[in-house]
């Protein structure tokens, strides 16, 4: 199965993502990171150079070329701006809806996200909010630790297995 995890920047993807493939064996997948490798370039220096209409586009090819079965994708935060994404997500869909504030405070010890230059956190919640809701099979509270984000997550796949 694929499980995909969206949700805000600073959501806890990337973290939550790493340590749920570990506790079910699974292969992990940071979109961003395979965006990157494939362009031979940093997310900020595509956006600088080409611009978001180009990242979505890329965003949306490595998307496609995801091949693996067992396997966790962390998606990039403006996944679901492209509704076309949707269909391409063969799997279970995880929001991991976050705080605004602890989202802040995690962002404040991170590398400046390119979207962050331009828009507030608030502004791109209130643009993605119902996007990752329409996108969600499974919404998950972050705003504990992500042990305890991982634990949810097992404990609907457990149920959904019964």
């Amino acid at each position: 199965m694929r499980i995909y995890l969206i949700g805000m920047p600073g959501s806890g993807k990337s973290t939550v993502g790493r340590l749920l493939s570990k506790a079910l064996n699974y292969s992990f997948v940071d979109l961003d990171g395979v965006i990157e490798k494939d362009a031979l370039m940093f997310i900020e220096t595509i956006f600088e150079t080409f611009g978001e209409k180009k990242f979505r586009q890329l965003e949306t090819e490595a998307l496609k070329n995801i091949h693996d079965e067992d396997v966790i994708i962390s998606c990039g935060g403006g996944i679901v701006t492209v509704k076309e994404n949707k269909a391409l997500m063969n799997g279970l869909k995880v929001y991991l809806d976050t705080d605004i504030d602890l989202i802040r405070n995690r962002l404040a010890n991170d590398y400046e996200r390119p979207l962050l230059k331009e828009k507030s956190l608030e502004h791109i919640l209130d643009e993605r909010f119902l996007k990752y809701q329409d996108f969600a099979d499974l919404i998950v509270s972050n705003d504990v630790s992500p042990e305890e984000t991982v634990k949810m997550i097992r404990k609907h796949l457990e149920k959904k297995a019964k």
